[in-house]
């Protein structure tokens, strides 16, 4: 059976739409979802660029713990934009985003196609069509170019050419193998973690796949060949021969660095997923799976996503971003589940209640996730990035540095050309005015409201990402929030 990237109506326009608000995700949501996805990608990149030292860095550098992929994949568009001389840290991000985003479009279609048959009914059908594309977190996620988004992706983009690679023969077989070895070679690579996915997958396919030796040796040929340019983009990086996943490995669980960073009992991702899936949207996915799973227990997306979370629910350290590469095995069973239970109770007034609910939250988690930067900072930093490429600028900040958010020094955003200052009091400022006769000088307010001491001077409101409409403060969200507020200083 061939696959259609976009099937026939009525999901056609469901699959365009999907690409769609993959594009608007790409374009607004600026930044990084967890910090490793900046400092440990685009910090590496900057670093080889020769815009920021090796000092600057985090402490896996040191450790030379983190695969090189992606900094050189970054590391690449950075170049191709300087080619031309166009080259813009905001850019090189978004087109980064929006290359990862047409990436997670591409396999979720693949999936998708490959899933559909497997629906029994129209409804469950249709609600997998859309949960795939437009589940609230799926765009947000899908333009993240993390190392959990890329593995997870990959992972997936594998699953498609292997599901029905029994229906090749010959040249085409073996091209799909090859191709899926070398797939599955850089999941690996790029996050080791994935090794209990690939405990399900192997288990599965040796109970049902039926492959000849051969097939065997040509995916494990492919993926030994993906590891190799793995270790070529580490030495690269690092300067030496290193295997990045074994040091990862060894820093991380023999050395239990990772368990720094908290610890937590086994059972925590499930009251994880019941925060940060908002409830009642996870309130009601969480059992769906589950009897998705119990539904399904000889699918392929039942034993990896099993393995992949029992393996994690192993590991002291506990984030829930960790589960993210399951997303497309997750979303499948729970559909599966609506399928099933749309066959008997779809006459059922509370069942439709409860859908329609669901879908009306999850529209308008969508619209928040897909306009609105997933770190409010970047866009402070692209004005003044684009300010101080107009004048020498200097850049005052009230006790902490815009570009330190963690204790590291944020590089890739800041124009070498800009002076950054920490003032403590109005006689700081006075002092950056008295030696910027030749500069402009900018202070970043970490208020929407200016703060007192900047009371004796001149000054002018020259950005804030939120209108000049009054601020409502409920619980204090604003102390929690980057939304600044930037003054010209005179």
């Amino acid at each position: 059976m061939s696959i259609k990237l976009i099937p026939d109506t009525p999901y056609r326009k469901i699959f365009l739409f999907g690409l769609l608000v993959q594009i608007i995700a790409a374009w607004f949501s600026v930044g990084y979802n967890h910090s490793d996805e900046h400092f440990q990608v685009l910090e590496f990149c900057n670093y080889k660029l020769g815009l920021s030292p090796a000092a600057a860095l985090p402490w896996e550098f040191g450790a030379q713990c983190r695969p090189a992929l992606q900094p050189f994949i970054a590391y690449c568009v950075c170049k191709l934009l300087m080619l031309p001389g166009m080259y813009n840290p905001f850019w090189a991000a978004f087109l980064l985003r929006l290359g990862m985003g047409a990436l997670t479009w591409v396999v979720t279609c693949r999936i998708v196609s490959l899933m559909l048959p497997t629906f029994a009914t129209e409804k469950g059908r249709r609600v997998f069509t859309w949960c795939s594309f437009l589940l609230w977190f799926v765009p947000y996620v899908g333009v993240r170019f993390s190392a959990e988004n890329c593995a997870g992706v990959l992972f997936f983009l594998a699953i498609s050419l292997l599901l029905n690679v029994n229906e090749y023969v010959s040249v085409k077989r073996g091209m799909r193998l090859l191709f899926a070895g070398l797939l599955l070679g850089f999941t690996l690579f790029l996050r080791l973690q994935m090794a209990f996915a690939f405990l399900g997958l192997g288990l599965w396919l040796i109970l049902y796949s039926k492959w000849r030796i051969s097939d065997w040796l040509l995916i494990i040929v492919a993926g030994m060949a993906a590891i190799g340019m793995g270790v070529l983009t580490d030495h690269w990086l690092y300067g030496d021969w290193v295997f990045t996943p074994y040091n990862y490995y060894y820093v991380n669980i023999v050395q239990h660095k990772a368990a720094n960073f908290g610890t937590s009992p086994w059972w925590e991702y499930f009251i994880l997923f019941i925060d940060y899936a908002v409830p009642p949207i996870s309130i009601i996915l969480l059992p769906l799976f589950l009897y998705g799973v119990w539904k399904k227990p000889r699918h392929l997306f039942t034993w990896t996503s099993v393995a992949f979370i029992a393996g994690h629910c192993l590991i002291a350290h506990k984030e829930m971003r960790f589960l993210l590469p399951m997303s497309m095995a997750f979303i499948y069973l729970v559909c599966s589940a609506v399928d099933v239970l749309s066959a008997r109770y779809d006459c059922k007034k509370g069942f439709r209640s409860a859908l329609s609910l669901v879908a009306g939250l999850n529209i308008v988690l969508l619209a928040i996730k897909i306009l609105t930067p997933a770190h409010e900072a970047v866009n402070y930093f692209k004005f003044v990035y684009n300010y101080a490429q107009k004048q020498p600028t200097t850049l005052i900040s009230y006790k902490n540095s815009p570009y330190s958010p963690i204790g590291l020094e944020m590089n890739f955003y800041k124009p070498a050309s800009l002076q950054t200052f920490v003032a403590n009091n109005t006689e700081d400022i006075t002092g950056v005015l008295s030696q910027s006769k030749n500069r402009s000088v900018l202070f970043l307010n970490p208020e929407i409201h200016q703060l007192p001491l900047i009371t004796p001077f001149a000054k002018e409101n020259i950005y804030c990402i939120l209108p000049d409409w009054p601020v409502i403060n409920i619980n204090d969200w604003e102390s929690r929030s980057y939304i600044w507020s930037i003054y010209k200083l005179q």
